[in-house]
C-alpha cells in the first residue's frame, strides 16, 4: 500500500514526464500497476521505508 506522500511523488513525477495531472484514484491504480511490473521482473524487493517515517 502507498503513502500519501510516496502517491503525491509518484503523482509529481508522472506529470512532470507526461504532462498530465492524475487524481489519486488514477495515481494509485497506475503506481499499483507499476510496483506489480516491476516485482514480477525483479523479484520481491523491498522498497525502502522512508515515507512511513515521514507521515
Amino acid at each position: 500500500m502507498l503513502t500519501k506522500r510516496s502517491l503525491q511523488k509518484f503523482k509529481t513525477l508522472y506529470e512532470k514526464y507526461f504532462g498530465k495531472k492524475l487524481t489519486d484514484e488514477e495515481a494509485r491504480r497506475k503506481a499499483d500497476y507499476f510496483v506489480s511490473i516491476y516485482r514480477a521482473v525483479y523479484g520481491s524487493v523491498e522498497f525502502p521505508d522512508d515515507d512511513k517515517k515521514n507521515e
